[in-house]
């Protein structure tokens, strides 16, 4: 069994040697495609389409060291965990909007790769269901608050990237939380998911008018409710 440095080839071999930026030789270890789905690891074309970017685009940033290929290849070409790649992407991008240089964002990135969620919601089983159903998502960062007093000294404090906010909360008029959550230009930016024991045409459009990013009925449901957040969090193709 032959590998040749450099090339990034190695004929019925399950490790890859390449040549690294410094010249060191680096080693890949080669899996078939369905390992690679089951992984959540991504070509860098497929990256490339899911954060809606040019290919050149991800080599620039790969070359830059702010995103990280895994220790995977397929097919001859490097691979990038999905959700990992997907959130360091979200971040450069919120960076990159604050007008920070790119210098800046390689100081900052591997500390603020973290999604942060917040669950506004009077009902611990609701905070249960919530934590179990992300605990499968890595770099996912979940907070609880009860009421709706805390809820006020939490959210510009821990600015989080979601809030699943019970809209209904007893003491708190959700509908004004969200409005105000989304007409503060320190909070716009943070996606609210709706959660009601009360579903009615009516209350979705209140909620949609308060600027509510989605709704869910309680109670929830674990595949509806994933698929919300993910979305919610740019974790996934739009």
């Amino acid at each position: 069994m032959s590998c040749e440095r450099g090339t990034g080839t190695c004929v019925g071999a399950r490790v890859y040697v390449t040549e690294g930026s410094a010249g060191e030789a680096c080693s890949y270890v080669f899996i078939e495609k369905s390992k690679r789905i089951e992984l959540g690891l991504l070509k860098i074309g497929e990256l490339a389409e899911k954060a809606g970017l040019p290919v050149s685009t991800i080599k620039y940033y790969t070359d830059l060291s702010l995103l990280r290929v895994s220790e995977y290849m397929s097919g001859g070409f490097r691979l990038y965990n999905e959700q990992e790649s997907l959130l360091r992407l979200k971040r450069i991008r919120e960076m990159l909007d604050q007008g920070m240089s790119i210098r800046d964002i390689k100081d900052n990135i591997d500390r603020i790769t973290v999604l942060k969620v917040l669950i506004i919601d009077d009902e611990p089983e609701v905070h249960d269901f919530v934590k179990d159903a992300l605990s499968v998502l890595q770099n996912v960062e979940v907070k609880s608050v009860f009421d709706g007093f805390a809820a006020g000294l939490v959210v510009g404090e821990y600015l989080p990237d979601l809030i699943i906010l019970d809209i209904l909360l007893p003491g708190l008029d959700g509908f004004k939380v969200c409005a105000d959550i989304k007409q503060t230009p320190k909070l716009a930016r943070i996606r609210i998911l709706a959660v009601t024991g009360y579903d009615s045409p009516e209350y979705r459009e209140k909620m949609r008018a308060a600027g509510a990013d989605d709704f869910l009925p309680k109670p929830m449901e674990l595949k509806p409710f994933r698929e919300k957040v993910t979305r919610l969090l740019g974790l996934q193709e739009r």
